[in-house]
């Protein structure tokens, strides 16, 4: 739904596995790459303040 009322938007943001969470979680997480918690802070960030509607940003 792209047109959705007052300007509602919506994105999801999927970093997989942080890189301080690596350590304990890395069993859970077969084959995922970890990533910065940098990384996913601009993700999140394009998501809210960018124009994107609609979309998964996928941080590799």
């Amino acid at each position: 739904a792209i047109e959705m009322p007052r300007g509602i938007r919506i994105n999801a943001v999927s970093p997989g596995l942080l890189e301080e969470s690596a350590k304990k979680y890395d069993g859970f997480f077969p084959g995922h790459e970890p990533v910065s918690s940098a990384r996913v802070g601009l993700a999140y960030a394009k998501s809210v303040d960018g124009a994107l509607t609609g979309q998964v940003i996928i941080i590799e």
